[in-house]
């Protein structure tokens, strides 16, 4: 009973720790998380965090894999209550979960995909898993609508340039994926048009000149969707 209390305190603290973590970066940028910040909120020695975490460096890992786990919760939950009639539909739902995490979850998206904390290299053995996550859910969709026909890749987007189609065939082997490179290549666009509407959302860029982000949002994405070669996009 007393082993089980102490892991319960032990996690509680963990928890205490990162959410400090995440206020210290929300007022400061992630260039502000440092270990004596986050003792002195805590109202604890510095020594005293290295008991939960080894290092600056495996809590700033810990606060990333949390990140990516959330965002591949809200979308996994998207797809799961999707009542969309087709993959490009619900797709769809999919894609606007990602921006409704991103834009209440700011700061962990700006962890996890803003600018790099100095001299911290992400090991990718805890990483990539929790990456891939986020990826599989968009991915398993294009590849569905793929099969079925639903989606006709029209042209330029049934043309992968052979450098980048190099590159997708070595991360499909690596990871043994059972997806087209096709599918990577179109998730990867997606993946970028999203994160330009996001990205200027968050840092309060885009909201003057569209006047309704989300709409804004959708809008650009079902036209890239139909553009892609998505039919019917429901």
């Amino acid at each position: 009973m007393a082993r089980k209390r102490n892991e319960e305190l032990n996690a509680a603290t963990a928890q205490a720790i990162k959410a400090v973590a995440r206020q210290l970066m929300a007022e400061e940028g992630t260039n502000g998380l440092s270990v004596r910040g986050i003792a002195k909120v805590l109202d604890i020695t510095p020594p005293a965090i290295y008991h939960y975490f080894a290092s600056l460096d495996e809590l700033t890992t810990a606060l990333i894999v949390d990140s990516f786990n959330g965002l591949a919760d809200a979308l996994e939950a998207a797809a799961e209550h999707s009542t969309a009639p087709t993959a490009g539909g619900k797709l769809m739902d999919v894609i606007l979960a990602y921006r409704h995490w991103a834009v209440d979850n700011p700061i962990g998206f700006q962890l996890i995909y803003g600018n790099p904390i100095p001299g911290y290299v992400a090991p990718q053995d805890v990483t990539v898993p929790a990456v891939v996550r986020t990826f599989v859910v968009s991915v398993s969709f294009i590849e569905e609508a793929l099969q079925t026909g639903e989606l006709v890749p029209a042209a330029p987007y049934n043309q992968i340039p052979p450098v980048v189609a190099a590159r997708l065939n070595e991360l499909i082997a690596a990871g043994s994926y059972p997806i087209a490179p096709i599918s990577f290549y179109l998730a990867m666009i997606l993946w970028t048009q999203m994160h330009g509407v996001i990205y200027l959302e968050i840092f309060n860029h885009i909201q003057f000149n569209v006047g309704d982000v989300p709409i804004f949002y959708e809008a650009q994405i079902r036209n890239m969707l139909i553009t892609m070669g998505f039919r019917p996009l429901t």
